[in-house]
């Protein structure tokens, strides 16, 4: 049996869009349109698994009325799961109780907790704190996994319950309100009222180039954009899935991101192009 189809169905009987990916890639599959091609009808996920068992699984979460707080914890000294939790703590059980909803641990030791998106808060990811975002675009489903940390949360999608809408709670008030302030720019202006510094006095290439990555572009601008962007990731020396995330971050700061798959085509061109990437 092939655990990622059964997850796929499962989800879509609950109305949820998914879509595939290339295998052991958050990369969407060639000639398909990535979160665009996102569907509940069996027929057409089932078709897709038959010309590739070995499919990544995504959940375009916008289509299904979800969000998802990623917490991440890639060893780089930002340790997201750490700064939530003490957060939570610090804000006491009102905050802890939003843990009682479906979760998923990721392989890299990183954790997506679900919740029913009840406000349009658009197509993009907001960043909370270090290493903790609010996804309400897209996400990867499988391989992700679970586990039981505690009685709350973490069946596992291989044998056990998967997603559906009655282990999700609403997104929590305090989280939407987190997320607006966020991206108020008074939230800038509150950090300069409080002498809090939020760039180093002499910025660097590498200063100019995280700028960058979070500035976004006009409609008309987006393919230049990210192609400028992506040859200085590439000068980097950067291995080639860190720069397709930053890209895909980066187009995910847009107001209306392109497509996945023009994203990918950029991606393909200038790494071809480079010569030191195989």
């Amino acid at each position: 049996m092939n655990k990622k189809l059964d997850t796929a169905l499962i989800l879509a009987a609950c109305g949820f869009k998914v879509y595939p990916l290339t295998a052991g890639t958050k990369i969407p599959v060639k000639g398909m349109h990535g979160e665009h091609d996102a569907t509940s009808d069996k027929a057409t996920i089932m078709n897709w698994f038959e010309i590739d068992s070995s499919y990544n699984l995504a959940l375009n979460l916008q289509a299904s009325g979800l969000a998802v707080i990623d917490l991440d914890y890639h060893g780089n000294g930002i340790n997201g799961v750490k700064n939530y939790s003490q957060y939570l703590m610090d804000h006491g059980n009102t905050y802890m109780d939003s843990l009682k909803t479906y979760t998923e641990l990721t392989p890299r030791g990183g954790i997506h907790i679900f919740y029913n998106l009840n406000h349009d808060l658009g197509n993009k990811d907001i960043q909370l704190m270090p290493g903790v975002e609010l996804l309400t675009g897209k996400v990867v489903i499988a391989p992700s996994y679970i586990s039981e940390i505690n009685k709350w949360y973490m069946p596992q999608y291989q044998g056990y319950q998967t997603l559906s809408r009655e282990n999700v709670q609403p997104l929590p008030d305090w989280i939407i309100e987190l997320a607006a302030y966020r991206t108020s720019p008074m939230a800038a202006q509150n950090c300069a009222t409080k002498n809090i510094r939020t760039s180093p006095t002499r910025k660097t290439w590498t200063g100019k180039l995280l700028d960058e990555l979070v500035q976004g572009a006009n409609k008309g601008d987006r393919n230049n954009y990210l192609t400028h962007l992506m040859g200085k990731l590439v000068r980097t020396g950067a291995n080639s899935d860190t720069i397709y995330n930053l890209l895909d971050y980066a187009n995910s700061n847009f107001t209306s991101p392109l497509p996945d798959n023009e994203v990918n085509n950029i991606f393909g061109s200038i790494l071809k192009r480079s010569g030191d990437y195989k």
